[in-house]
């Protein structure tokens, strides 16, 4: 309960974590500056639709947050009462009983766990491991040591086959029930793909698919039986097998996940409920794979899944940040990460207009709504080209008749989001100042914008160079035309240079944006992606240059096929 009045301002809660609540609520309230500060006069009598609002962090595909940036991550979340955040771990814990995993520079370790489940615990969070003890093994099941235990060999799903399976479950668990003070593990158990492909390829033509991957989930509940803890699992496989959900032991709590942008989310929901089966909803903020985060996507998957749950009576909601090509950063993700908390707290669905009306003085604490616009231009991009991932299209090899069809169809929509993006960096340069808080936000999607830019500036310049050298081509005679290659060429400048210095450039923003929030491990490992593609540029200057000295001696060139420019473009 939160109470304003003339002479007083009453904040109180049936629990700390609810007074702490109140006086998120109240920080929101305050409206002016310095002197002029005030509170309007207001009571609000506040509580939660659902029971955990949780936020999940993918941790083990490349970037390893420094625990300043987990503390970070920690108390924004508290702000917006979020109540849950949970790690996915497969090899990031530092295992006493396993000391070959946990890569250098990339790991947990037991003090620094230590300290972040004490840190959220001041903040009404707990902290919740999710172990992977089925799929999403690979980095485990690779080592020569752990390669028995794969399902199909160096693979990614631990075979249920074998017993010291169930050992190196045991092991992890024993020790992260230690790390770990709280009342649910995550035991993962979603994507295993290879079941059925390897050792156990026998007992699933004899039981079933499903009737084997329900046992080893039963095994891993009495596994970890003595830890008396609840056990969460991804919903995924277990839809594939509507028959068998009424064998999920009822003290699991299924951790329903979906990611697209549904009207209705309540076929997913009802078999999990009929089943008697407490669930959480968990859409996604789709940071993965992407530039910027789509928020498009995000908005319809996070509000209508959310909306879904509660009338479901759904015990909690989970937001999902995963990091699938290893690049993605946090930082991009505040918009979904605050809408998911929103939704889960408030009843019924989340009025988005309403919602996005507040957003800048919750967050920025910024009067208007420059900074909310400014992330939902960016992250309309997906839907302006038309593309499922941003990221894959920046990485694409750009000298393939592939990019070139690609490059002729979306000239206009790249041009259209030039002008988007580029519009965004001006807004936020000029007005970046005026945010108060979570001011590291700007500068991640400044970022964001001018790797969008470089994008379509890329698509303009293979473009062209395509239809200048077609031109020259299919002109061998005539020198001038043959002569305006001149601009693709040359030692100090020219067109086809520009683009490896501006990845350049973006290269050293990247590594900037990644240290801000993660540790330096597998930081090279993407670094090597923009380094690959400087390469590549500058290799086609450099073959410009020699087709034109080899013009100049006999007046002649390479295919255009050689260049990799495609068929030869219409008029």
């Amino acid at each position: 309960m939160l109470s304003v009045s003339q002479r007083e301002i009453v904040v109180a809660g049936r629990t700390p974590a609810g007074t702490f609540y109140g006086v998120q609520t109240l920080k929101q309230l305050v409206a002016g500056e310095g002197a002029s500060a005030f509170v309007p006069g207001v009571r609000v009598v506040d509580y939660p639709q659902m029971r955990w609002r949780a936020m999940f962090d993918d941790i083990n595909r490349g970037p390893v947050p420094t625990m300043e940036y987990v503390k970070r991550q920690l108390r924004t979340e508290a702000a917006f009462k979020l109540n849950m955040h949970s790690f996915n771990m497969e090899n990031i814990v530092r295992f006493a009983s396993h000391p070959l995993l946990g890569p250098e520079g990339g790991a947990l370790t037991p003090a620094e766990i230590r300290e972040l489940a004490a840190y959220a615990r001041r903040y009404h969070i707990e902290l919740v491991p999710q172990q992977q003890t089925f799929g999403h093994l690979h980095k485990v099941l690779s080592l020569e040591r752990y390669a028995p235990l794969a399902e199909a060999p160096y693979g990614d799903v631990l075979s249920p086959q074998q017993e010291e399976t169930y050992k190196l479950v045991a092991d992890w668990y024993k020790e992260l029930n230690d790390l770990f003070p709280g009342r649910f593990f995550h035991v993962g158990e979603d994507e295993t793909f290879e079941l059925g492909e390897g050792q156990s390829r026998e007992q699933v033509r004899a039981k079933g698919v499903g009737a084997v991957y329900f046992g080893h989930l039963r095994r891993v509940q009495e596994v970890l039986k003595p830890y008396n803890r609840r056990l969460m699992f991804w919903g995924d496989i277990a839809l594939s097998h509507p028959d068998l959900i009424g064998e999920v032991p009822k003290e699991m709590i299924v951790m329903n996940w979906a990611y697209g942008g549904r009207d209705d989310f309540k076929p997913r929901i009802k078999p999990f409920k009929d089943a008697g089966l407490d669930q959480f909803v968990c859409p996604g903020v789709q940071t993965w794979n992407q530039i910027f985060p789509n928020n498009d996507t995000a908005v319809k998957n996070i509000v209508n899944f959310v909306r879904d749950g509660q009338e479901a009576n759904a015990l909690g909601m989970m937001n999902t940040q995963w990091d699938d090509d290893g690049e993605s950063l946090f930082e991009s993700a505040w918009y979904g990460v605050i809408l998911g908390a929103a939704a889960s707290w408030q009843q019924g669905q989340l009025d988005t207009a309403r919602f996005e009306r507040d957003f800048d003085w919750a967050f920025f604490r910024a009067g208007g709504d420059t900074f909310v616009r400014s992330m939902r231009s960016l992250g309309s991009v997906n839907t302006l080209l038309g593309v499922g991932t941003t990221d894959a299209l920046f990485w694409q090899e750009p000298f393939t008749a592939a990019f070139q069809t690609q490059a002729r169809k979306s000239a206009d929509k790249m041009k259209q989001m030039r002008l988007l993006v580029e519009g965004v960096e001006e807004t936020l340069r000029r007005d970046g100042g005026r945010a108060r808080r979570n001011r590291a936000m700007i500068p991640a999607m400044i970022f964001a914008a001018r790797r969008f830019d470089h994008l379509g500036r890329r698509t303009e310049v293979v473009e062209q160079f395509s239809r200048d050298y077609w031109a020259a081509y299919l002109n061998l005679g005539d020198r001038v035309r043959v002569g305006r290659l001149r601009r693709y060429h040359g030692a100090i400048y020219n067109n086809l240079r520009e683009m490896a210095e501006e990845l350049s450039l973006l290269r050293e923003g990247y590594r900037e944006r990644w240290l801000a929030e993660n540790r330096p491990y597998w930081l090279a490992s993407v670094l090597a992606r923009y380094d690959r593609a400087v390469g590549v540029w500058l290799a086609k200057s450099a073959a410009v240059e020699e087709a034109m000295r080899s013009y100049n001696a006999n007046s002649t060139l390479p295919s255009p096929e050689e260049f990799g420019l495609g068929s030869r473009p219409q008029p």
